[in-house]
């Protein structure tokens, strides 16, 4: 039974805490209305034949082909309005599950069709006694988090970072302009100057064993991550067990390369065409020689690393387009192939995220995901719909729940998620008579019985 009461009481904490929750539990959010949704499309058949070659089992394989078509045309909706989340599911257009939580002065409510009889409640009295007793658990036993201690511990770090990054970028060196026709680089640009560039790799490794020997050796931080330690039960902090190796530089490659722009005669630079070649070859073992290319445009950057000894290749490509952005990644590695393909869409309301994957040079993508968001919102449902049975979860955390009432709550959640398997059983009958049985296995860790779960009759 309490395995049960966690599970309510994470719903109705996930998906009715966002809003205000009035002056009794000293929480204000003031979170404007949104729209998000997401929607994924698989295509099977590139899956199936993919899996024997990661070395898959067989029966896994089998697994993973029933459930596959569960995610291919899986849609989530999340929808923020006048204080109240809902989040539905569709699987190929079916509705399946819904969600809704919402928010006042008095408390939070949260109606699912898990549990399609009852609005389950939380007084606002009890949420601030919940997070009391989380901060007490994350403030630990020892006492209470310094948090003026970890203030100045944060800022200890952060000025050591700043003194790494500021000798870091002095350890690339440029050489002098030299001028001249260089036409073979880019296509369609010719640059006039080139500057080579040379990377301090062992004093970048110095400066970085001098950051955490500087952290390692500053008593507020050490008394800082003491503080964090003794607030995790079964945690502790030794910083006798830090070291800090110096690298030796012969394992360390050499790291040089060309800059190459558009200058006039006095060195300024008059286009945005900017060409960067940089060369990193090992001392000793020289198989990861890695090559790095970057152009940078008007409307475009194009980065391309190359480990030749390895036949390993990685593209990033982005493009500024209208209202937005795109984005190519591509890897090539011996035997396979595949390529990320991103478009961020500025629209009047939010936005719009789509991405496709490609695989070995395939023709129609392996997985499309596409994502929206819009700071509009509408919600189509309320926690009051249909006739609800009101129940107070402070009764069922304080074992003043009636059996009856027990006995009920937990058929109406059987009968919940033979709903949702009767949902999922309209468009997809094998995998949700496969449901049916794993949903009836779970129910017994709950209920200490074996009562089937069954999809409501027609």
């Amino acid at each position: 039974m309490k395995k049960l009461i966690a599970v309510l009481m994470a719903m109705l904490m996930v998906f009715s805490c966002v809003p205000a929750l009035g002056e009794e539990t000293g929480i204000s959010i003031n979170v404007p209305s949104f729209t998000l949704t997401s929607e994924v499309t698989i295509d099977e058949e590139q899956v199936m034949a993919l899996l024997p070659a990661l070395g898959m089992p067989e029966e896994t394989i089998g697994m993973v082909q029933t459930f596959l078509p569960m995610l291919n045309g899986l849609k989530e909706t999340l929808i923020f309005a006048d204080m109240g989340l809902q989040y539905d599911v569709q699987m190929k257009g079916q509705d399946i599950l819904s969600v809704v939580g919402e928010a006042s002065e008095t408390g939070l409510a949260l109606a699912t069709n898990l549990v399609p009889s009852y609005k389950l409640t939380i007084q606002a009295e009890t949420i601030q006694k919940l997070v009391e007793q989380l901060t007490e658990q994350l403030q630990g036993a020892d006492g209470k988090l310094d948090m003026e201690l970890l203030q100045q511990a944060a800022e200890k770090l952060s000025g050591y970072a700043m003194e790494m990054a500021n000798t870091v970028v002095g350890l690339v060196t440029f050489g002098e302009p030299v001028k001249g026709e260089y036409a073979d680089l880019i296509e369609g640009v010719v640059f006039n100057t080139e500057m080579s560039l040379t990377v301090d790799v062992k004093g970048m490794v110095d400066a970085m064993q001098q950051y955490m020997t500087k952290v390692m050796a500053d008593e507020t931080i050490l008394a800082a991550i003491q503080s964090i330690a003794s607030s995790i039960p079964g945690a502790s902090f030794d910083p006798s067990t830090v070291s800090v190796e110096e690298v030796p530089a012969e394992q360390l490659p050499d790291v040089t390369g060309k800059v190459y722009t558009i200058t006039d005669d006095e060195g300024n630079q008059v286009a945005p065409d900017t060409y960067v070649v940089v060369n990193a070859v090992g001392k000793e073992d020289q198989t990861g020689n890695t090559n790095t290319y970057v152009y940078v445009a008007e409307d475009s950057v194009n980065v391309v690393v190359e480990v030749p000894a390895q036949e390993v290749s990685i593209q990033i490509y982005a493009e500024q387009v209208e209202n937005g952005m795109t984005v190519n990644i591509a890897l090539s590695v011996p035997g396979f192939d595949c390529e990320l393909a991103m478009a961020f869409t500025m629209t009047e309301t939010g936005m719009n995220l789509d991405g496709a994957l490609y695989l070995n040079d395939a023709e129609t993508p392996i997985l499309v995901c596409s994502n929206t968001f819009s700071m509009t919102g509408e919600r189509t449902k309320t926690t009051a719909d249909g006739e609800k049975t009101e129940l107070a979860l402070e009764g069922l955390m304080n074992e003043e729940t009636s059996s009856d009432t027990i006995s009920a709550l937990l058929g109406d959640l059987m009968n919940g998620i033979g709903g949702v398997i009767g949902n999922i059983s309209a468009v997809l009958p094998e995998q949700g008579a496969m449901l049916q049985q794993l949903a009836g296995s779970l129910m017994s860790m709950f209920t200490g019985g074996g009562q089937a779960v069954e999809a409501p009759a027609e």
